[in-house]
């Protein structure tokens, strides 16, 4: 897909280093500018996994994996944003260049499942997975049994891909229980209609009481079939042995 740079302006650098011996990281550096919501992002992805980005409105690094917690961005906040200030001058020199060009817009594939094998009563994670979408504006929400909820969810940056689409997770604890059903609710300009998927809980059906009764039952009468068949063996030579000694 070949995306033009009419609403959206972004700054890519890609590394490739050595961080081990014997593995190679692809580090993408991702700025976008553009006209809605959200205006504005910086993050850093590793190996298409965001590890941090710059929380705007606290005005400090977020790390999104723990073990990178210790990292900061030279500069901080205000470096950043400065350099976000000259984009969006670049931004506006494009909309005047492409004279009132639409830009491109990219319906999103749209997953859901949960992290672990869903057990009866167990916490969970649902998480709900918009793909391959552009521009990087989208609507997602998650709904149990029809109704809306807002506790409990956890929203990504909005993750680049190498043909310039954008990926977004969206992550739901929760407990599953016999009978609920969830649903995401997705809006995006590249929809005719909003989308939405549906997953209802389901636990694998444990082994029946039956078969193992049956099992057992089974073991059972192939001991007694056992027993049965050497008594008969002791009791067929105790009569051979009778007639031989009659004779």
């Amino acid at each position: 897909m070949e995306i033009g740079t009419y609403f959206i302006v972004m700054l890519l650098v890609l590394i490739h280093g050595a961080w081990a011996v014997k593995y190679v990281h692809e580090e993408v550096q991702v700025c976008v500018v553009q006209d809605g919501i959200p205006d504005k992002q910086w993050d850093v992805e590793v190996d298409g996994d965001e590890v941090f980005y710059m929380d705007f409105k606290l005005k400090k690094e977020v790390a999104r994996i723990p073990e990178f917690q210790h990292l900061t961005i030279q500069g901080g906040e205000e470096g950043i944003s400065a350099d976000i200030a000259i984009y969006i001058q670049n931004l506006n020199i494009y909309k005047q260049r492409w004279n009132g060009t639409a830009e491109p817009r990219v319906a999103p594939q749209i997953a859901m499942y949960p992290e672990v094998l869903v057990e009866w009563g167990q916490p969970n994670t649902l998480i709900c997975l918009a793909d391959g979408f552009y521009p990087p504006r989208i609507t997602m929400k998650f709904r149990k049994n029809n109704e809306e909820l807002t506790n409990g969810i956890n929203i990504t940056e909005y993750y680049i891909k190498k043909d310039y689409s954008f990926q977004r997770f969206t992550y739901l604890q929760f407990t599953p229980s016999p009978g609920d059903m969830y649903s995401c609710h997705v809006e995006h300009e590249g929809l005719e209609q909003p989308a939405t998927v549906f997953w209802k809980p389901e636990v694998p059906e444990e082994k029946s009481g039956t078969g193992t009764v049956i099992c057992a039952l089974g073991l059972f009468l192939g001991i007694i079939s056992a027993v049965v068949g050497v008594i008969l063996l002791i009791k067929e030579r105790q009569r051979l042995q009778a007639q031989q000694n009659g004779t």
